[in-house]
């Protein structure tokens, strides 16, 4: 835990790096000369929320002696049953209400962030005080309590982006020309991917959710949704120095707290060994299906487990695209993989002859296979808008055409394809005949 010894040594250490800025000699000191400005940067945490880091704008008045930090980050996990379920479907229907809060203590703050492990650094920025005044004024009619609630967007609308926008007001604008259609390092998959590799099955859920809107490449303002871009972009900033030069915008950077315990990649893993092996393992289990004995329940076991999280993922997938405000998981391919209609496949695993499934029934398996071939081609060769989710399409793909294959032969063996294709005039002749 810091100690208030600690913390004075580090604050006696900022007054050495950046300055206290003292009045003219003649006159009284222009508004904003008492202030001091800092980018707070938080490296990772453990839990989901924290992978991607945070930011802050920390204030110092050198006159009144306080500190105040705005946090754009604030939101309230409730206790109750109702209000947890109101708060995850705010999230679910991408509409959580965050805010910003003020915290009046920097001891208070960097005690958080021990307790959490996380790493802490700031950034003093060169502003003029009429910059650093105009800063401290919309900050302060943000955090009106009328103000300060905001609908939180993960990529377009986040605690990293405000503190991005809020900077880029005062500077004129300056931020966003020199970063805005400069390449950036990826796409909004790439970064989301990268920072939460310590969560295999989140990453695999968040992989497959996401569309084909996260996978153009983006520019450094749009890469800004992330708190270590924003560190990064501020410190390659140059500003005018009230004298016809340029001047670097950050003046000095230092750590407030470093404990070294959590990182993210630099860029997400290549999985896809991995994944098509799990893929090629669960169709071979469900190859079992086709023998009889334990074996063979073994195999269908499997197989409705699998139909069933197919067709329950692609009824997530429909409800994602076309039921919330989740811009990134619109129009996503990976209904091809994840479809509904495996949810009507089921009753086909168990089947022992015709009058215990139905013709629909049976057309499904079809139409599950041909989703999935046609899910791979726009996957190898998109004619459409491209989306990354090869990962996905071997994972879920592979082992659905194993099932489908399966089924497909159990049901030919049983005479259940009867009415596929060229089949239907044998069907009716043989029914006609039997009558």
């Amino acid at each position: 835990m810091h100690t208030p010894e600690r913390l004075i040594r580090v604050l006696g250490a900022i007054a050495m790096l950046v300055g206290t800025p003292s009045p003219p000699a003649h006159g009284q000191a222009p508004p904003g000369s008492n202030l001091q400005v800092f980018l707070m940067t938080m490296g990772p945490g453990a839990d989901i929320y924290e992978r991607f880091g945070h930011n802050a704008i920390w204030i110092r008045d050198t006159l009144a002696h306080t500190d105040l930090i705005y946090n754009y980050g604030m939101f309230e996990f409730p206790a109750g049953l109702g209000e947890k379920l109101a708060f995850y479907w705010r999230f679910a229907m991408g509409r959580p209400r965050y805010w910003l809060g003020v915290d009046s203590s920097l001891q208070h703050m960097l005690d958080v962030y021990r307790y959490y492990e996380r790493d802490v650094s700031a950034q003093a920025l060169n502003l003029t005080p009429a910059q650093r005044a105009g800063l401290v004024s919309r900050l302060a009619v943000n955090a009106l309590p009328q103000n300060r609630v905001y609908i939180y967007d993960y990529f377009r609308d986040n605690c990293s982006t405000r503190v991005r926008d809020m900077l880029d007001a005062v500077l004129g604008g300056a931020l966003k020309r020199a970063t805005r259609d400069r390449p950036g390092a990826g796409s909004l998959r790439f970064h989301t991917l990268r920072s939460i590799t310590n969560d295999k099955l989140m990453f695999l859920g968040i992989d497959a959710a996401f569309g084909p809107r996260v996978d153009h490449r983006i520019d450094r303002w749009d890469e800004m949704f992330l708190p270590e871009k924003v560190q990064q972009r501020v410190g390659e900033l140059h500003v005018p120095d009230g004298g016809g030069a340029q001047q670097p915008l950050v003046k000095a950077a230092f750590p407030l707290l470093t404990i070294g315990r959590y990182h993210v990649d630099p860029a997400p893993p290549h999985w896809l060994g991995m994944l098509t092996l799990i893929a090629a393992l669960v169709a071979g289990i469900m190859l079992l299906a086709l023998l009889s004995g334990p074996a063979g329940v073994v195999g269908r076991v499997v197989m409705t487990a699998w139909f069933l999280l197919l067709g329950l993922g692609g009824l997530l997938v429909l409800f994602f695209w076309l039921c919330t405000d989740q811009v990134s998981t619109y129009a996503n391919h990976n209904l091809l993989f994840f479809s509904p209609l495996a949810l009507g496949v089921v009753p086909l695993v168990w089947a022992r002859d015709a009058a215990s499934a139905s013709r629909w029934n049976s057309r499904l398996v079809g139409l599950l296979a041909a989703g999935v071939v046609l899910g791979f081609g726009l996957t190898a060769v998109p004619i459409v808008t491209p989306q990354d989710n090869l990962r996905i399409a071997v994972l879920a793909g592979v082992p659905t055409l194993a099932a489908a294959w399966v089924l497909a032969r159990k049901l030919r063996t049983s005479n259940l394809m009867a009415g596929w294709g060229g089949g239907d005039s044998g069907s009716c002749r043989g029914m006609g005949s039997s009558g």
